[in-house]
Formats: C-alpha cells, structure tokens, sequence
C-alpha cells in the first residue's frame, strides 16, 4: 500500500476532524461540544485538532463552509437532472430541495453560534464573507444558465437575482428555524414569478 505524503495525511485527519465536528455540533449543539469532544470523536487527540484548527470558532467555520459546500453541489446537480423537465421541472426540484433543508434547526444555531463567537475575529469573519461571495457566485452561475437554457428575460441582472434569491432563501430559513409553519415554496414561488410566471 502506498504512503500517504505528508499534505495527504494531513488533508485526511482535517477531514475526519470536520466530519466528526459537523455530526456532533449539529446533533449536541455547537457550545456544548468540546473540542476534546470532537478529537475523541475523530479518533485523534486535542493536539491534533489544534495542528489543524486555530480556535473553536475556525473549525465552527470550517463545518459550517462544509455544510454550505455540499448544498451548492446538491442544487447544481438537482438544476442539472431536472433541465430536460423545463423550467417547472427545475424549479420543482429546486423547491424540493427547500423543504429537505431550509430552516434547519440544527445548522441555524451552529451558525448562529459561530457568527456570533467570531465577531471580533476579523479573520474569522472574512472568511464568512467569502463564503457568502461563493454562494452569490454560484447562485449567479445558476441563475445565468437558467435564462439561456430557458431563452428567459430576466427582470434584472442576473447577480441581482441572484443576491436576492440567497437573501430570501437566509431570512426564510431563519424564519423557518424557530417557526417551523412558514413555508418554503414561498422562495419558488417568488422566483417562479420573476422568471416569468413559472
């Protein structure tokens, strides 16, 4: 069996400690996990979580730009799987998605949790910010192949839409996190509209 490099091995044990991180913050909550919780967890000892991660609050980040990682890819894949549907089939599936994930209690508090412990970490707080660019990039990628595949005319441009569509998507998960009543297919609905009465 070959030997991992250096680089590898230490690609793999960041992975398992996100890994290990992201089921216990979401199933125990993100205050009352210790890191020696997540290092017992992973397999490793505290030292190993600290070679990988500055504080608490970075591998909180780390989790939460995971997190956010994996959905992006689940909504190009699902807009990908769907394009032969039309328009309606896209947005089915994309409306779909919303009622798997938006609002969960869970993610809303690790979030919320790590927001708030890296508010004076400017670092900490960038890398927030680049992930939310990631997310609006994305949203915009898939706002764009959507008006050519479809021969749409949007309302504004697509950046536009797209930062509206992400900001609508937080405030209704938020929303949905602590009243679990509100529904999603308001976010579809108000797209559906702007992408011309879908």
């Amino acid at each position: 069996m070959q030997r991992l490099s250096r680089a590898e091995a230490q690609s793999r044990t960041r992975g398992r400690i996100v890994a290990s991180a992201t089921e216990l913050f979401l199933r125990d909550g993100y205050t009352a996990t210790s890191l020696e919780a997540v290092a017992a967890h992973a397999g490793f000892t505290r030292g190993a979580v600290y070679s990988n991660f500055a504080s608490k609050v970075a591998l909180g980040t780390a989790v939460i730009d995971e997190l956010y990682d994996r959905e992006i890819g689940r909504v190009l894949e699902l807009s990908v799987s769907a394009a032969d549907q039309g328009l309606a089939g896209v947005m089915a599936s994309l409306d779909e998605w919303g009622r798997t994930i938006v609002g969960d209690r869970a993610w809303f508090r690790l979030e919320m949790a790590v927001t708030a412990s890296s508010e004076h970490d400017g670092e900490l707080m960038a890398a927030t910010a680049s992930r939310y660019q990631r997310i609006r990039a994305a949203t915009t990628r898939l706002v764009e192949e959507l008006e050519v595949a479809h021969d749409l005319e949007l309302p504004v441009d697509a950046e536009t839409l797209a930062l509206g569509l992400f900001s609508l998507i937080l405030g209704l998960g938020m929303q949905r996190a602590v009243d679990p009543s509100v529904p999603t297919d308001v976010a579809a609905v108000v797209v559906g509209r702007l992408l011309g009465g879908v």
